[in-house]
């Protein structure tokens, strides 16, 4: 657990029928899930890499009679971020990813002895982010931006592209949809729009 907190990353469990565990970041995605077969065909995960994106979980099925388990880590050496002990079938474990990178795991019954390890590979996403509208009104001295981003939780921000002077976050109108309206001196001419999940985009602004 300490380990879990000092790389950032939270877990819970619930076990009923099933057990879920969350692996908790920055933000979520829609969440899609791989499932992995616990003891298909011998001792061993099937399939025994999976590459995921961020926000997506791995669900671990157990299909054999002898007793296996998911735990992160390298056999011989758990991390901590998830274990979900020794069961056999019926049974299923989940955990949801919304930290990039490689997580490794084990059967703490069978690791050592015979191999019985996996991989989950996490992508890390990127949002699209479009500006659909950079207008100066000389007379107002007011800058109006408008922009979509593909993914409708994000928080844009407005910059001056020459300075990286940060002019505001966009409103959230819903939908993926922002705008932004704020008096500006001068105009900036050139403006861009960035996105806390990564996406960015530039535009000229045009005058009036």
């Amino acid at each position: 657990m300490a380990n879990a907190m000092k790389t950032h990353l939270k877990f819970a469990l619930t076990v009923c029928a099933a057990a879920v565990v969350s692996l908790l970041s920055a933000q979520a995605a829609t969440v899609e899930i791989q499932v992995v077969q616990v003891g298909q065909g011998g001792l061993k995960f099937d399939p025994q890499n999976v590459t995921i994106n961020v926000g997506d979980s791995v669900q671990w099925t157990w299909v054999g009679g002898i007793a296996h388990s998911t735990t992160s880590g390298t056999p011989g050496n758990p991390d901590g971020l998830w274990d979900s002990g020794l069961h056999s079938a019926p049974f299923t474990f989940s955990v949801t990813f919304t930290t990039a990178g490689t997580f490794n795991y084990f059967c703490s019954a069978h690791g050592l002895c015979c191999g019985m390890i996996g991989s989950v590979t996490v992508n890390q996403t990127t949002d699209t982010v479009t500006i659909t509208r950079a207008q100066y009104s000389t007379q107002r001295s007011q800058l109006t931006v408008q922009a979509t981003d593909s993914d409708p939780t994000a928080t844009l921000t407005v910059s001056v592209t020459s300075s990286g002077q940060v002019l505001g976050n966009m409103t959230n109108q819903g939908g993926g949809n922002y705008n932004f309206k704020k008096v500006v001196t001068p105009n900036p001419r050139q403006i861009t729009v960035t996105s806390n999940l990564g996406g960015t985009a530039t535009a000229r602004v045009r005058a009036r």
